[in-house]
């Protein structure tokens, strides 16, 4: 929030269309994180920073975190319809398709220089899983940092954490970038009444809501060449009793492994033409492990490699062309279920994609701009997808800037659903077509004064064949099939004002329906009004406050009641006596509010209940 609001909408983004672009110039509605705001409110998690923008709002099942956004997060699909990026890599998995935005993302959020999020379909881009956002983490560099910084925090719940970054940009032009990252927790000891039995420890679940969690990540750029990499593993005891697995056993674990190596090579684009070239590897691995009677266990394993070519070209002053094919070769995707006396499933599902695009930007006049575009997606294991966009930018002044957007997006079913098999409980369906969804939205971006900023956006999003867990009445066995016709619609208000020099404010509100027309009830887990202010205020150097204020109405779970709706506040006080020290204090849900969000079909329990207050003390050394 230390820059400009001029600033921010003038700043350059890539992750709209592939190339730089302004905020007010790009076709999408997007917001820019930066790291300063990062620091200033003392989040810890990318779940955290994405709850404080308009229209997301976070769900904790106390195994995973999941990000909903224009009122759709579905129980226990875990980001699936979501993209997360790292400086342009996909870092969802190809086994559930998911994304990880809590401690199983592994990843330092000290490392991150700016966040671009893409609200609405990003699969003309993308592909795959951009249905509702994409989340592009853009991190730091060497000349960013230009030295060592090191972390250490402690506090509630036995919370251990350090984090270390190191940068430098050499004399010959190599640009070095590492970081890493480390954590205990030992968690909050929960009560749940689904158990109060003696059988079941009375519903307390006690010393099982632990996570462990470790990640480093490399950046390293010469001249026109980029390598970037990251390893990350989480392990995180479950405390849920889910899948009707024995309450409060120790031995009921989570194991999230997550690794990508890439190499760029790109052209320099000062020139009316450019050229990307890009190569990558990737893997991911689950291990869990589910205590009954006997012991149960699942595990998958996925091997990728890919590569894309991308083409830039400046016809005139007043039209760009982009144009570039993808592919991914999934040759090994390995799903394993079996417990201590036999193996249930073990099977290989290697698949290939191959992807091409084409957009073009014309500048129609001065303060007028046109983009179309086409995706075409091909699956050797699923039906081939095309994907239209179409916008329409228009600034009538330079105070304004109005956008008409259209996007078609799709989500190709994951191994999971299409082919794994429980014997007696689920079975496979190979069969299973993508999710398509078309969006159509209006947004407003208007500088009011020099300090006061305002947005306004209404979309609305119609997905089919939407992809759903049902039980089959001819053998009772759970499957998932394409049933669902959803209508989501909505508006989004934001504004942003620099109240005097020291203190700056940003207040945003969403309204959302989301409706499942097949059976014409609303969808679960999707809160109708979400709120939010934050204030950042520069007390007197060097130390400075910011606190934020989060609302949310009740949401309907999958067992047809509702959670209340929930007020809580967060408070972060950072001092830095020295150039080389500063010390922080965060004090999440601060008058120690108590709220429960909606858990998935895997539960017994109705919702899940979440962290009271906590504080958290962090110490930042930097050489």
């Amino acid at each position: 929030m230390d820059l400009s609001l001029e600033a921010l909408l003038d700043m350059p983004v890539s992750s709209a269309s592939k190339y730089k672009q302004t905020s007010r110039e790009a076709p999408a509605s997007i917001t820019i994180v930066t790291a300063e705001e990062i620091e200033k409110f003392g989040y810890r998690t990318l779940g955290e920073i994405l709850n404080s923008i308009r229209g997301f709002y976070l769900t904790n099942d106390r195994i995973y975190s999941s990000a909903g956004v224009r009122g759709f997060d579905l129980p226990s699909d875990f980001n699936n319809r979501v993209l997360l990026l790292i400086n342009g890599h996909t870092v969802n998995d190809i086994i559930y398709g998911s994304a990880y935005f809590g401690t199983e993302f592994g990843f330092d959020i000290g490392s991150i220089d700016r966040i671009e999020i893409v609200r609405g379909p990003g699969s003309f881009v993308y592909g795959n899983n951009a249905m509702f956002g994409v989340i592009n983490v853009i991190t730091k560099n060497g000349n960013n940092l230009n030295g060592l910084k090191v972390s250490a925090e402690t506090g509630s719940f036995g919370r251990l954490q350090s984090n270390a970054q190191f940068g430098k940009e050499f004399a010959n032009g190599l640009d070095l970038f590492v970081s890493g990252i480390w954590g205990d927790v030992k968690g909050q000891d929960l009560y749940f009444k689904e158990y109060d039995d003696s059988l079941t420890n009375y519903g307390k679940a006690e010393n099982v809501n632990w996570d462990k969690y470790y990640g480093s990540f490399i950046a390293l750029s010469y001249k026109n060449l980029y390598l970037t990499g990251m390893l990350s593993s989480r392990e995180k005891g479950i405390p849920t009793g889910a899948w009707e697995m024995n309450f409060n056993d120790d031995r009921a674990i989570s194991i999230d492994e997550r690794s990508f190596l890439e190499l760029k090579y790109e052209t320099n684009c000062r020139s009316d033409k450019c050229i990307l070239l890009r190569g990558y590897i990737d893997h991911y691995k689950y291990w869990g492990s589910y205590p009954y009677d006997v012991m149960w266990y699942d595990a998958s394993d996925g091997y990728w490699l890919g590569g894309e070519v991308r083409f830039l070209w400046d016809i005139s002053h007043f039209n760009r062309f982009i144009t570039g094919f993808e592919y991914q070769d999934i040759f090994k995707a390995d799903y394993r279920a079996w417990d201590t006396e036999q193996v249930y499933f073990d099977e290989n599902f290697p698949f290939r994609v191959f992807s091409v695009f084409a957009q073009n930007e014309l500048q129609i006049m001065s303060d007028l701009s046109l983009t179309l575009g086409l995706r075409y997606d091909e699956y050797s294991a699923v039906k081939s997808t095309i994907t239209p966009r179409a916008a329409i930018v228009y600034h009538p002044n330079n105070l304004t800037t109005l956008k008409l957007l259209y996007g078609e997006a799709f989500r190709a079913p994951n191994i999971h659903e299409m082919y794994f098999e429980d014997e007696g409980i689920s079975k496979a369906n190979p069969n299973l077509k993508p999710e398509m969804s078309k969006t159509i939205e209006l947004s407003c971006y208007r500088q009011i004064t020099k300090s006061i900023f305002g947005r306004i956006s209404v979309f609305q999003t119609q997905l089919h064949d939407l992809i759903n867990q049902v039980v089959d009445p001819s053998d009772d066995l759970l499957q998932f099939r394409n049933f669902t016709k959803v209508t989501a619609r909505g508006i989004e208000l934001e504004g942003n004002r620099q109240l005097t020099k020291e203190i700056r404010g940003a207040i945003n509100y969403c309204f959302q329906e989301s409706y499942n027309e097949d059976e014409s009830k609303e969808l679960t887990n999707s809160p109708n009004h979400v709120g939010k202010i934050k204030v950042a205020i520069d007390v007197l150097k060097p130390l400075y406050v910011a606190y934020e204020i989060h609302y949310e109405s009740g949401r309907k779970t999958i067992h047809g009641t509702s959670t209340d709706p929930f007020l809580f506040f967060n408070l972060n006080l950072n001092f830095q006596p020295r150039d080389y020290l500063t010390l922080s204090m965060h004090t999440k849900n601060l008058f120690n509010t108590t709220y429960e969000l909606p858990g998935g079909f895997e539960l017994t329990q109705d919702a899940i209940q979440q962290d009271g207050r906590r504080f958290i003390f962090k110490a930042v050394f930097e050489y």
